[in-house]
């Protein structure tokens, strides 16, 4: 009875010891005991780690990234333009200048009969101020809104007119991708076909405010020295008809004569000032009339010689400085790239 329990015990601490022995062995070999029992979960474990680290190390790259989008570098600065090197640019072209000088002194003419057309009438006519004041409002409603509109209608006419025709310049002959010796004029479908050869379509738009300016300085005489009040009324109308169009066409031409078409809204701001210059002429107007004269020179002078050889020079010289800056744009290609 003894001797199978002793043989038990004995057979027990065999495995026992066999057991240690195993994990001794383990030990010894550097292996951890758990990592020979289980080596599924250090390969999960390897795994969890690596993921680990590659969402970790992509996170870092994202944020990177997205912080050199948001945050500039120092060297991609930008820089504002200097105010003097804008206006050095702009002024750099002769037919931009010519076209700003003569919107200046047209917009004293225009400034001019404005402030001083009724005092005119009133001065010529004393017993029509109800009817002048009527006639006014209907001249400038009507005859100048026509005018303006009429105006921008006929330069965008000229301007394809010119687009379609054969021109003699060979630098606008490439932009337009043609040669003069294939080139067909008849098979042009403007109706325009005939237009002069010489001018492009720049040039063709300062046509309306040449001519519209040049017929208004004769038509503002005739205003000032009729003789009644119906003549002197029915010229304003005509002078307001031809002299309101040049506005537009003025404007278009001004953008194609810029070397560059990003200066185009600095351009327009140096336009808009010349309204404020072009309001000095009717106080100089109104200086040769007073006693005291413009700078002491010819005082009281009658209201109606004080427009005469005011507006009527400044129209003649209008035109003048628009036919110069449509002389400069004769070489230009900027016009058919922006048609």
């Amino acid at each position: 009875t003894v001797t199978p329990t002793t043989t038990t015990a004995a057979t027990t601490a065999k495995g026992t010891s066999t057991r240690e022995s195993n994990s001794s062995s383990y030990a010894s070999n550097g292996t951890p005991a758990a990592a020979a029992i289980s080596p599924a979960s250090d390969t999960v474990a390897a795994a969890t780690a690596t993921s680990s680290t590659t969402t970790q190390s992509n996170s870092s790259y994202f944020t990177a990234v997205t912080h050199q989008q948001l945050v500039p570098t120092s060297t991609n600065t930008i820089e504002t333009p200097d105010t003097k090197v804008i206006l050095k640019e702009i002024l750099n072209s002769k037919s931009t200048v010519y076209i700003l000088l003569a919107s200046m002194v047209r917009f004293m003419a225009g400034f001019t009969i404005a402030a001083w057309k009724a005092p005119l009438f009133l001065d010529l006519f004393p017993d029509q101020a109800l009817s002048f004041s009527v006639d006014n409002a209907l001249i400038i409603a009507m005859a100048g809104s026509a005018s303006t509109l009429l105006g921008g209608m006929a330069a965008d006419k000229l301007a394809a007119a010119a687009a379609a025709s054969p021109t003699p310049s060979p630098r606008l002959d490439v932009q337009r991708n043609y040669t003069k010796s294939s080139y067909d004029v008849s098979s042009s479908s403007s109706s325009f076909s005939s237009f002069p050869a010489s001018l492009n379509a720049a040039q063709s738009r300062l046509l309306v405010p040449i001519v519209g300016t040049l017929l208004a300085a004769p038509l503002w005489a005739l205003t000032v020295y009729a003789n009644n009040f119906n003549s002197a009324s029915s010229a304003l109308l005509l002078e307001y008809l031809v002299a309101e169009c040049w506005f537009g066409p003025a404007q278009a031409a001004l953008y194609a004569a810029l070397p560059n078409p990003n200066l185009r809204a600095s351009t327009q701001g140096v336009f808009s000032l010349l309204t404020a210059i072009g309001n000095l002429a009717p106080v100089a107007v109104g200086a040769l009339i007073s006693t005291s004269g413009l700078w002491g020179f010819s005082a009281n002078t009658p209201i109606r010689d004080a427009l005469l050889w005011t507006v009527t020079p400044a129209y003649v010289l209008s035109a003048a400085l628009f036919a110069l800056a449509a002389a400069e744009l004769g070489d230009t290609e900027k016009d058919f790239q922006k048609s």
